[in-house]
């Protein structure tokens, strides 16, 4: 069949997300489980029709089409999903994928029907190096798959145009970078970082950074003595780049932006060396200059290179190195790098003298969200109004916020008004009630974190809360904060510790409740997934279990990779996690009347605070 150039796009974009769905479905045991029902969270702003084909392209290639009704749940502009499909082909069948876009919340009839609810990874090197060799017929180096997916994922596919091979494909790309670079930035901020909502440590930074920068000017403060580096981590869509940029204009120094992406642009080593010195000195003419480098990760770390392309990484890790090493030449720079993955760099790129200070910048808190929102909405909009979208944004970052705003502008505009309160409310997500059956199943699991917990002196509780209504991002209905000390040493029992406290969440529900939910597991950070963390690294690495074998691992996913290989291991895990999910059952037995007294009070006020807990548990 003759396809045209964008439907042979397409058709690239859907067999590299193949392998990101098929790894979903491995994880999830769809392969050998035929009665299973799984819900897929595709990645973060990706169209749900590609991942609909590359489902349907790995359960045909598996022979699985016939074994599995399949349903993409569709969102409409407002943000609301369409689930009826879903449950009525839950209802009627018993293997069933349900891909979910990101960030809707899953109703709680869906979410009791589904087996597990697992995450898409987005596209990997590894993922589009085979997509290129299957339907090209083109090898391809893992080196020029991750230069291509540093580039807009809807811009690749396009310039993989047919008869263009992938090192022209990356020209073309290079080009289209440097012709956007080579414009007039759009939209710069006008305001300062004092006026910045939601940086914390960060703000403070750059407020100590600009009082600095005008002694160095006035030639009162050396410049050995200035933080001239910053490492900003954060999830996407956190506003790093408007911060670097707040940041110049409250110091009222110059700003130049630049990524390895561009340093890249014409891919051979020598004129990645140059474009990136080339930076520097045009930073260091513009002194006071605040340089930003966005997706620093891409730099990498030496000791995890491999391959044919390992030489070519170490050096480009030494020439920036050089380049943030504090001489002269460096002098009225301030290198503010940003990353959403801190620990893929290399140590040596963190050390006194380069990027020494790190800061993370987490998700907007409440009263941040309503103050971003009054900052990109004015004060044309009440506070009341504004407070209830605050709310409905739970997750939301600061992109996410603001685009929400344009929305509210874009719909005024139509209408050849300002923007009213009419306007926000509908672009606002809509918040979902808890029935009580859910809520009271969540207040009785969080009650059961807080009294085990305690009994086991594992921290102080600082609040606990369960929400009466859910926004869209959110994955959990509530939550204990606790406050702990840190150790330099830790002994067995104080991991165990954790681990049954982690897992006194269940035992609330199973003592309590008579049945266990889905609430403590089915995703990344969830109570068994930390449980289960810790137990390996107990058993595996720091001979508090049955062993005294060493094993090196570093993140999570590594943590996992090493239970999958290792059966005895998965074994012992199994059983620390059975021995002290029953130790935090029994202590919820013996303090039942004390879960029960607090799950009901959580149930009435929505928040508790520490000393409300204390106190509440000290009068029993």
């Amino acid at each position: 069949m003759n396809m045209n150039f964008s439907e042979r796009a397409a058709t690239l974009e859907v067999t590299a997300c193949s392998y990101s769905v098929r790894k979903a479905l491995r994880k999830a045991d769809v392969f050998m489980r035929n009665e299973k029902a799984v819900g897929l969270i595709i990645p973060r702003d990706r169209e749900i029709e590609k991942y609909d084909d590359a489902l349907r392209n790995v359960l045909r290639s598996t022979k699985r089409s016939e074994l599995y009704a399949q349903c993409a749940v569709e969102v409409s502009h407002r943000g609301n999903a369409n689930w009826l499909q879903a449950a009525d082909i839950l209802k009627a069948k018993t293997g069933v994928v349900l891909l979910i876009p990101h960030g809707v919340a899953i109703p709680s009839d869906i979410r009791v029907s589904l087996d597990e609810v697992m995450q898409v990874e987005e596209i990997r090197p590894s993922h589009l190096v085979a997509a290129i060799k299957t339907l090209r017929r083109e090898p391809t180096t893992l080196e020029e798959a991750r230069l291509l997916l540093s580039y807009p994922q809807d811009l690749i596919f396009q310039a993989l145009r047919p008869g263009r091979s992938v090192q022209q494909a990356l020209a073309r790309l290079s080009d289209a970078v440097e012709a956007k670079a080579e414009r007039p930035p759009i939209g710069p901020v006008s305001f300062g970082v004092e006026e910045l909502p939601g940086f914390g440590q960060a703000k403070e930074w750059a407020l100590d950074l600009a009082e600095d920068l005008r002694g160095w000017t006035h030639g009162s403060l050396a410049w050995s003595d200035i933080d001239c580096g910053l490492l900003l981590s954060g999830p996407p869509g956190t506003g790093k780049t408007m911060f670097a940029q707040a940041v110049a204009k409250t110091c009222g120094a110059a700003f130049v932006s630049a990524s390895c992406a561009t340093w890249q642009a014409k891919g051979h080593l020598g004129d990645f060396l140059a474009a990136m010195r080339k930076t520097f000195s045009e930073a260091a003419e513009k002194a006071p200059c605040i340089l930003f480098l966005d997706e620093f990760d891409a730099v990498g770390d030496r000791a995890k290179f491999r391959g044919d392309n390992a030489n070519y990484c170490v050096q480009v890790v030494n020439g920036i190195l050089e380049a943030l090493d504090g001489s002269p030449r460096r002098d009225g720079v301030v290198v503010i790098a940003a990353t959403n993955y801190p620990d893929a760099i290399d140590p040596a790129l963190r050390r006194p003298g380069r990027l020494d200070r790190h800061i993370k910048v987490e998700l907007p808190d409440h009263d941040a969200r309503k103050d971003i929102l009054t900052l990109h909405l004015g004060t044309e909009v009440s506070p009341d109004v504004l407070a209830h979208s605050a709310r409905a944004t739970r997750g939301y970052s600061g992109a996410a916020l603001a685009q929400l705003a344009r929305d509210a502008r874009k719909q005024a505009r139509r209408a050849g008004r300002s923007v009213t309160a009419d306007d926000v409310r509908a672009v606002t997500p809509s918040l979902m009630p808890l029935d009580p059956f859910t809520r009271r199943t969540a207040c009785v699991h969080e009650a059961g974190h807080a009294v085990v917990g305690t009994e086991l002196a594992y921290g102080e509780i600082a609040v606990i809360t369960v929400v009466r209504e859910l926004s869209p991002c959110d994955d959990s209905a509530g939550y204990v904060v606790w406050r702990r000390t840190k150790l330099l040493q830790r002994t067995r029992g104080s991991y165990a510790n954790e681990i049954a406290t982690v897992l006194g969440g269940r035992a609330a529900e199973e003592v309590v409740l008579g049945f266990v939910t889905d609430g403590s597991g089915g995703m990344n950070g969830s109570d068994l997934h930390r449980a289960a963390d810790i137990a390996t690294v107990m058993e595996a690495t720091l001979g508090m279990g049955h062993g005294l074998s060493y094993s090196d691992v570093k993140t999570s996913e590594d943590i996992e990779k090493l239970r999958r290989s290792d059966p005895v291991l998965r074994k012992r895990v199994e059983k620390l996690l059975t021995a002290e999910l029953e130790r935090a059952k029994e202590i919820v037995r013996k303090r039942l009347e004390d879960v029960d007294t607090l799950a009901k009070e959580i149930m009435k006020r929505e928040l508790l605070s520490g000393d409300e807990v204390r106190e509440m548990l000290a009068r029993r």
